[in-house]
């Protein structure tokens, strides 16, 4: 990956650098991205908050505070508690005006690193109900609605050097809040024409926000996931560097089991020590952590 210059990152509203991982197709890999550039992020020192607006919840489910793994008694994810079925407020409750919760802010559903031994960055889980999304945020308005919790948490005394947003694999009203709130993008697609062409349909998406928001959105970078040496990968690239290689790097990851390894044990890949050589993964998602840094124009933080 070429160095590429500093500080091409938006600061949105909350003072706050913060990034969103889209594609509006599913299993692209945009959940490892968002998931283990916390880690990375987090490994150098830096205060991170991970958003998961996605109804599927895979990231929460990554994290092991999804529903335990009934086919491994020994998993670890058996011992902590399914954070989708609880009764409390949840994400769902911040960003739309619900009657049973009153006013729920963004910051008293965060969970803190330091409540679980193998979380080293905080967490906004998602939830069973971010499924009635699409009805719940049927208006114009309730796209501002993750930009505005932000700012209220803010004002509530939480201070982050980072915050990333997993977006759902879909153009839905969750999506364009994450993208309205953050301003900054990292792109996820494998290396094939159907992705691209999802990317087509995100650029044109993003246009859309910027024109009707009258903000400005950055490309932070862009994961092509489960790269092969092949010309099908190479010619997704190709096409790639021709339209957005200018914006910002773009990271090739195969197909890695180490990765999946650590999902199925709730931890990311800086969390999970693996039987087998995992120094690939870790290398990559630091140098993406140096890039976002990059792109902010900020600096490992020293232990």
């Amino acid at each position: 990956m070429d160095e590429s210059p500093r500080g091409w990152g938006v600061i949105p509203s909350t003072g706050i650098p913060t990034i969103a991982f889209g594609n509006q197709k599913g299993g692209t890999g945009k959940t490892t991205a968002t998931l283990n550039s916390a880690g990375a992020l987090a490994t150098r020192g830096h205060k991170v908050l991970a958003i998961d607006m996605d109804p599927q919840a895979d990231m929460t489910k990554g994290l092991g505070l999804g529903p335990g793994d009934d086919t491994n008694p020994s998993s670890p994810k058996n011992e902590l508690p399914n954070t989708l079925v609880t009764d409390d407020a949840n994400l769902l409750d911040v960003l739309v005006d619900n009657p049973r919760t009153h006013e729920t802010g963004l910051s008293e559903i965060v969970i803190e690193a330091g409540e679980y031994d193998h979380l080293n960055f905080d967490l906004v889980p998602s939830h069973k109900d971010m499924g009635l999304a699409r009805d719940w945020m049927d208006d114009a308005s309730a796209r501002l609605s993750l930009k505005l919790a932000l700012e209220e948490m803010v004002d509530d005394g939480y201070d982050y050097d980072f915050i990333l947003i997993d977006c759902p694999p879909d153009l839905s009203v969750l999506t364009d809040a994450a993208f309205i709130a953050a301003q900054n993008v990292f792109l996820a697609a494998q290396t094939q024409a159907t992705s691209r062409d999802a990317l087509d349909d995100l650029w044109d998406q993003l246009e859309s926000i910027e024109d009707n928001q009258q903000i400005e959105i950055a490309i932070v970078g862009l994961l092509a996931n489960m790269y092969r040496d092949d010309g099908q990968s190479k010619k997704f690239l190709s096409a790639f560097d021709e339209s957005f290689a200018s914006m910002a790097p773009i990271f090739k990851l195969p197909m890695r089991v180490a990765i999946q390894r650590a999902w199925d044990n709730g931890r990311d890949i800086f969390e999970w020590e693996d039987p087998n050589d995992q120094q690939v993964e870790r290398e990559l998602f630091l140098e993406i952590a140096e890039t976002m840094e990059r792109a902010f124009d900020k600096t490992q933080v020293e232990a």
